[in-house]
């Protein structure tokens, strides 16, 4: 489903180039469960980014499907990641203004579903797949850690994506709130049948994954299936 071939990422700091990632080749398949793991600064969240198309690689090609996605123009790369992306982050990215089943369903206007009881229909739908739908008109300050990220992961699924990218989905959690939302990405990896990507420095949480990655200074050091 998803190919990088030779992929670098520079930066630069302070006049300094620095290389975040440094000829990643790399094939994803339809349906995979995989982990990122590796030390700090060793280009995991730079290798997210660069598959879920928030980020443009220096040097290389990124493939989704027969698209090679750094051919594509903005508004293509837009499209591509609002119908075949979900993103869940450390943060949770919610919008405190909002309600929950309204974050879910932001999505949802952008992708041009103009009336609201159709755009909260579908959010009630993935709220109470991830067990939240009585939390429906709470603001995320009204939510536990855990319940904001759950709102966050039926936000990622609204569009209903072929791949979830997760960067430290359980980094601002406890370690029981943890082992619950990464049940809970298992359950929808098994019942949706959707590709999950995952960067974690958990090594207990990596190792439940079907397919484990370490990167060490840009550069992936070894692949363990």
């Amino acid at each position: 489903m998803i190919k990088l071939k030779e992929v670098w990422k520079t930066y630069e700091k302070q006049g300094v180039e620095i290389n975040a990632l440094k000829g990643v080749s790399l094939e994803i398949m339809d349906q995979e469960y995989i982990s990122i793991v590796g030390p700090s600064g060793s280009g995991k969240t730079t290798l997210l980014n660069i598959i879920g198309t928030i980020d443009i690689p220096t040097k290389g090609e990124v493939y989704f499907g027969d698209s090679n996605v750094t051919k594509l123009n903005d508004s293509g790369v837009s499209r591509l990641r609002r119908k075949e992306l979900g993103f869940v982050f450390q943060s949770y990215n919610l919008i405190p203004d909002l309600t929950a089943w309204e974050n879910v369903a932001l999505p949802l206007f952008y992708e041009g579903v103009g009336d609201k009881n159709e755009r909260k229909r579908r959010a009630m739908e993935v709220l109470k797949k991830v067990n939240l739908g009585e939390r429906s008109n709470h603001f995320p300050s009204e939510l536990s850690g855990g319940e904001e990220q759950r709102v966050a992961i039926a936000r990622s699924l609204i569009n209903h994506p072929k791949v979830i990218l997760a960067d430290e989905p359980t980094g601002n959690l406890d370690t029981k709130t943890s082992d619950e939302i990464i049940s809970l990405f298992e359950e929808i990896y098994n019942t949706e049948k959707i590709t999950l990507i995952m960067v974690t420095h958990n090594l207990k949480i990596a190792d439940r994954a079907k397919k484990k990655i370490q990167l060490i200074d840009g550069e992936i050091k070894e692949v363990v299936d």
